[in-house]
């Protein structure tokens, strides 16, 4: 029998053999990811879309999985739950201040950048061409009195 050609190194740890290594130019992943797989978030998304059917006072109701949940948060925080209240005060901190849009009030909240933001909106509602901006200060950290002894040339 013949011998098996041996490696020009010594296969080990971190030293796979040359023909299980990936090949230059190829992908590791010749495939690719499958038509129609989902990512975690996806998934997540559509079971909480899904509808199931409650027994609530009495009736039979079909609600999303997301009220179901929102509901039994509530009701938990109701019942004195000290871990449901942090976890629904959060949320709906968050999504009132999604809501209301005054988070962008508080990081503009200077009137320099107030002003900015009022000519922006000016001219996007004008729709017209934009007003031509004053030229900028060549350097806005020279004396301003040393423009005026300067001769002309």
């Amino acid at each position: 029998m013949a011998e098996a050609a041996k490696p020009p190194y010594a296969v080990g740890y971190a030293k796979p053999p040359s023909n299980t290594r990936f090949k230059p130019g190829r992908s590791g992943n010749p495939g690719g990811r499958p038509k129609g797989a989902k990512n975690f978030g996806t998934a997540i998304e559509a079971a909480l879309r899904g509808r199931i059917t409650v027994t609530e006072n009495g009736k039979r109701r079909r609600l999303s999985m997301r009220e179901v949940i929102a509901k039994r948060l509530v009701n938990r925080a109701a019942e004195g739950d000290l871990r449901a209240v942090p976890v629904l005060l959060n949320e709906a901190r968050a999504h009132q201040n999604l809501s209301s849009g005054d988070g962008v009030n508080e990081i503009f909240a200077g009137s320099e950048d107030r002003e900015v933001i009022d000519g922006i909106v000016q001219r996007i509602r004008r729709g017209s061409d934009p007003s031509p901006l004053p030229e900028p200060d060549p350097d806005p950290l020279s004396d301003p009195r040393a423009d005026e002894t300067e001769a002309p040339e």
